[in-house]
This record gives C-alpha cells, sequence and structure tokens, in this order.
C-alpha cells in the first residue's frame, strides 16, 4: 500500500471505533468530537480543520504531517504510522478491525499482542528521553480548585503547581472540550477560569501533551434554569419565568422579548438541573419523564430534542424527533456513541408536538429506553458512567417539561419534580 491508501485503512478503522456510519455524512460537530476524543486518548490536539482535511471535507494535496499520521495511527490502536504500514503490508486489513458496539474482536493472537505492547511502552518512554523530553510523573505536579459563587455564571480559582515542566508550555483547560484550553504561565499559581453552563465537568492540568493533574467540578444549576445558547454569554431565564402551571416552559413570545429570533435557524434551548443526585449511580437508576416540542416550522420541523443525563464519568443523550427526521440522530448510552446511519433509531422517532413519555433503565450498565411505553434501544456497555449529577433537556426553537423522576432500579424515589 502507498501512502494515501494506507491513511484511507486508518480513517476507516478509526470510523469504525467511532461507530459513527460513513465518514461522508458527518458534520463540524462529529470532527469536534472526534478532535475532543483523540486528545483525551493520545495527548496530541488535532484541530478540526485538521481532521476535516484528512477526511476529505477541505481540499487538500499534501499528505499530513508526520505529528498527525503517528497520531492517528494510534489513536486507530497501533503503535504508530510505520508500524501501521508495515502491518498493512500483505495483510488483509479486515484482520485489524477495531470493535464497534456489540462486534467481536477480531486480532491475532493476544499474547504476541500484550507483549508488542509492553515493548511499546517502554520504547516510547526512552525516545522521550533521548529526545530530552521528561516522563511525566503527576506527583510532581498539583492542581486543586474552589468556586467562587453558587449558580451560573461561576468563576473558579484553579491552584497549580508546574514548576516541574521546564521549559514545557502549561495549560489550564475546563472540560473534555480542547476550545477551553488555555495557556498559563509554568511559574504562575493561580488562574480563575468563568463556565457559563452548568455541569460535571473535568479539569485538566496539561505539559506540553501531557494531561498531568485532573479534577471533578460540578458547577450547579441551583435549581432549573433555562439558558439561550449563544457566545460568547448565553441568554439566562430563571426558573421564575419558566415554571407556570405546572409546566417547565420557555416560549417564543419570551424569546422575542429578549429579541432572539426564530428563523431561519431557531435557537438551542437548554433547561438544566444539576446537582448531586444523593448517591446515586448513573449505572444502576431509573428515569421517568415525559415532555414535548412547541415549535415545529421552518427550519425547525423535526421538533428535535435531545435529553442528557449527566454521570460523573459518562452520559446518556436520548435523542427525540418526528419520525420522518430519525436518520439524523444520534444517541449515547454510557461511553458509546451511536448514529442512526449505522444504528436502527427508528423507536426514538415520535410525535414530538404531543405529550411524549420516555423512561430510562439502567441495572447494571444494562441500559433500556422506551418510549411511550414501547421499548426503542437497548444496550449494555462496558466502562462505568460514576454518579448522576443531574438532567438537562435540548430543544431546537422552543418547548416544554411537564414531569421529571429519578429513582434506584427497586423503585425508591430520590428525586421528583410535578413544576
Amino acid at each position: 500500500m502507498n501512502n494515501q491508501e494506507v491513511l484511507q485503512e486508518c480513517c476507516r478503522q478509526i470510523a469504525l471505533r467511532m461507530g459513527w456510519g460513513h465518514s461522508g455524512d458527518w458534520q463540524r460537530g462529529d470532527f469536534e468530537t472526534l478532535s475532543a476524543r483523540i486528545q483525551e486518548e493520545t495527548g496530541v490536539l488535532l484541530s478540526v480543520s485538521t481532521l476535516k482535511r484528512v477526511w476529505g471535507k477541505v481540499k487538500y494535496d499534501s499528505m499530513p504531517s508526520i505529528t498527525t499520521l503517528n497520531t492517528l495511527a494510534r489513536f486507530a490502536g497501533h503503535a504508530g504510522w510505520r508500524e501501521l504500514k508495515q502491518q498493512l503490508s500483505g495483510s488483509d486489513p479486515d484482520e485489524k478491525e477495531i470493535p464497534v458496539a456489540g462486534a467481536p474482536l477480531r486480532r491475532k493472537p493476544l499474547i504476541w499482542a500484550a507483549v508488542l505492547l509492553l515493548v511499546i511502552l517502554a520504547g516510547w518512554q526512552g525516545m522521550r528521553w533521548l529526545k530530552g523530553q521528561p516522563v511525566r510523573h503527576k506527583g510532581a505536579f498539583s492542581f486543586s480548585m474552589e468556586p467562587l459563587a453558587k449558580g451560573i455564571p461561576n468563576s473558579v480559582v484553579f491552584h497549580y503547581d508546574a514548576g516541574a515542566a521546564g521549559g514545557d508550555s502549561v495549560f489550564i483547560q475546563q472540560s473534555w472540550d480542547p476550545k477551553r484550553r488555555f495557556p498559563v504561565p509554568s511559574n504562575g499559581k493561580v488562574y480563575t477560569s468563568i463556565y457559563y453552563y452548568p455541569g460535571h465537568f473535568k479539569a485538566k492540568l496539561v505539559v506540553g501533551r501531557d494531561i498531568v493533574q485532573e479534577q471533578d467540578l460540578i458547577i450547579p444549576s441551583e435549581g432549573w434554569l433555562t439558558a439561550v445558547e449563544q457566545e460568547p454569554v448565553p441568554v439566562y431565564y430563571p426558573a421564575s419565568e419558566t415554571i407556570r402551571d405546572g409546566v417547565l416552559r420557555l416560549t417564543p413570545q419570551q424569546l422575542a422579548a429578549r429579541n432572539i429570533a426564530m428563523q431561519p435557524k431557531p435557537p438551542l434551548v437548554k433547561m438544566f438541573y444539576i446537582d448531586h443526585m444523593k448517591g446515586l449511580s448513573a449505572d444502576d437508576f431509573i428515569l421517568e419523564t415525559e415532555l414535548r416540542s412547541e415549535y415545529i416550522q421552518g427550519s425547525a420541523v423535526c421538533g428535535g430534542i435531545r435529553i442528557v443525563i449527566h454521570g460523573t464519568v459518562g452520559a446518556y443523550i436520548i435523542p427525540l424527533a418526528k419520525p420522518g427526521c430519525v436518520g439524523d440522530m444520534a444517541l449515547m448510552v454510557g461511553d458509546t456513541m451511536f448514529v442512526a446511519m449505522g444504528t436502527d433509531l427508528s423507536g426514538l422517532g415520535c410525535e414530538v408536538s404531543e405529550w411524549v413519555k420516555v423512561r430510562c433503565e439502567v441495572k447494571g450498565r444494562d441500559a433500556r429506553i422506551f418510549v411511550n411505553g414501547k421499548e426503542a434501544f437497548h444496550y449494555q456497555y462496558v466502562k462505568p458512567a460514576g454518579d448522576l449529577a443531574g438532567i438537562s433537556y435540548r430543544f431546537d426553537g422552543t418547548g416544554a417539561v411537564n414531569s421529571v423522576r429519578f429513582s434506584t432500579t427497586d423503585g425508591a424515589v430520590v428525586f421528583s419534580e410535578e413544576f
């Protein structure tokens, strides 16, 4: 294989791993998520524009840099670009598929793979030493934080010690999103950052390409909070303006009063309740909620809704839309993303203009999602999702929530809201 053919095979393996279907249908948000996932696992930030060039979304005739090629190969499950080329020479690429949800793992003898991994890790450490790049010892760095207020917006003071960084760059990253990474002085001690949305975040101290420290941070919503997405600061609506007549709702009239246009592109309305759920596990719980879209016209014709159940490690993103719009859906369960191009998500299509009852049951990481009493999706995930940290609703345009209830798997109610 030539370099271009090896790159195409590497991209194919990454697409299989992500489980998002054919890459020709990927949107900018998919590449943003891929960029974050690559950085989480390899420590290297590949920009969205770089990834779009690699996948042919942007015309670019040259091969990517060797750093980009090595990073992509590592994320695909190989030691690096050279090793990937060697493995593909005279071999069947299908023998090295990276599994997606439900697919069997097919690899050459596992013992040899384990031995090879140990050799690679040892070599990687040695190469870093030869190049003058020190191996990071997390104990050489300190990182802590202190929120300054309750609710949103909220500034957080980060205290850090990165004196062991030497001449490497130092960054503080608010969450998984690499766009929220900010440079700080290596000899500094304090950095203050502002959070505009509630949620659970894993803030990071980054030295060079290495994440050397992480801290869990929950920014509570202090009850129900509605925010209309815009950059850099959202438009907020407190519960006193959105809860009435037993329903949590934001109307087009309320948006118009703040000069927020509904067309040609409808606003993204987010409704949050973020707080510790009394130790309720995100791997064992029952959610019951009733909701509907209240703006289905123009470019919001699908009435798109996303229910996000926040865990301290994983998350659940449950999409709803009119049946004819299912083909544009993406569902997340624990640690796995599913897209309609490669998964049957038809059970999540419904008449969203009417009240829709959604039930999510998770027992021992075995997740079942029901829509109006019918099972719409079932999947057993692997990695733990942590503790429950709350729930949020996303509406394309406007919508309403009638009720929400979290229970243990034996039926004990932990949180209930009838508005």
